[in-house]
């Protein structure tokens, strides 16, 4: 009949090709894991820096437009030490690094909206910091790579 003829459904492992890509070994693992280390240090420095003056923090959040004031703060403040510690680790990077990337995008559209300077900045970074890991991965030395079932 000459038309199609389905192929085989055979995997890549199947056929003797490894699952692993160029782009999963050498250099670039281990540049992103310092990025990943380098964000969840940053994240843990922020939150511990604020906890000393989080009422100061809670009397200003009014002033830059937070909704529930002193509950933003603590939301914020526990939010950077829960997953800046487990970026840190690596459990879930990407996953700790998008929660990290949303309470950094607040960050910047209200303190640094107001303020600018330091939280601006600092507040960008720290996002394009959690963008890299959320597009590319933690890199090397996890402890949790995956946070979906192997199939």
């Amino acid at each position: 009949m000459g038309g199609f003829e389905p192929q085989s459904t055979r995997s890549l492992l199947d056929l003797g090709i490894s699952a692993t890509t160029p782009r999963s070994r050498g250099l670039n693992v281990v540049v992103l894991m310092f990025v990943r280390v380098l964000v969840g240090v940053a994240a843990l420095v922020v939150a511990f820096t604020n906890l000393r003056g989080q009422a100061t923090l809670a009397l200003h959040a009014e002033a830059w437009g937070m909704p529930a004031p002193s509950a933003s703060i603590w939301i914020g403040l526990v939010s950077l030490v829960l997953f800046g510690l487990l970026l840190l680790l690596g459990l879930a990077s990407r996953l700790s690094a998008l929660v990290l990337l949303v309470v950094a995008l607040v960050l910047v559209a209200t303190v640094g909206r107001v303020e600018g300077g330091v939280p601006l900045i600092g507040g960008a970074l720290l996002a394009a910091g959690c963008l890299i890991i959320v597009a590319r991965g933690g890199g090397a030395a996890q402890l949790l790579d995956r946070i979906d079932p192997v199939r």
